[in-house]
């Protein structure tokens, strides 16, 4: 029996945990969630901050589980070319496993109209996420900003799902080793 816990009681982190053990076969698996604190604003921007948070809440259920599977998930936003940018949000997934071994992954990126993301910079990334400007804006779950502009096609568990059955077959690679 493996136990995972993610770094955050977030039910989109949480779900995609679970649909990832289910799409690779993990099926004795105990998946649970732990508050953690990123340390980073509301909304990271760029893979620095996004990266440092994913690891941050890793390492907070490592220390407290030692003998667990800790898994960090944070979502950030990445500006992208210089011409003629445009902004994503992307997730920065990190696993620890024994001592010794991270793996790092990332989602999916979601393009976000620019207009969200100068309405959450105006009010300050310290404390407004682009996604809940486009939930107040367009209605809906402000942590699942990927439903909201996919017409309900692709969510949030989804592209966490999908990163994670990347990392999760390299836990069970490892696992397999020895």
């Amino acid at each position: 029996m493996c136990h995972m816990i993610v770094g955050s009681m977030s039910r989109h982190k949480l779900e995609a945990v679970r649909r990832a053990c289910d799409r690779i076969g993990m099926m004795s698996v105990i998946v649970s969630g732990m508050r953690t604190d990123s340390g980073q604003n509301e909304q990271p921007v760029g893979f620095d901050e996004t990266f440092d948070g994913a690891s941050a809440r890793a390492r907070s259920v490592k220390d407290r589980y030692p003998d667990r599977v800790a898994i960090g998930i944070e979502s950030g936003i990445f500006r992208i070319g210089e011409d003629d940018p445009i902004t994503c949000d992307m997730a920065v997934i990190v696993v620890l496993t024994e001592p010794g071994v991270r793996i790092v992954t990332t989602s999916s990126a979601l393009v976000i109209p620019e207009r969200f993301v100068e309405m959450a910079e105006s009010r300050g990334f310290g404390n407004t996420t682009v996604g809940s400007v486009i939930a107040s804006e367009l209605g809906g779950d402000s942590a699942d900003p990927h439903s909201l502009l996919t017409g309900g096609r692709v969510s949030r568990a989804e592209t966490l799902a999908d990163a994670l059955c990347v990392a999760l077959r390299q836990v069970l690679v490892r696992c397999r080793r020895g």
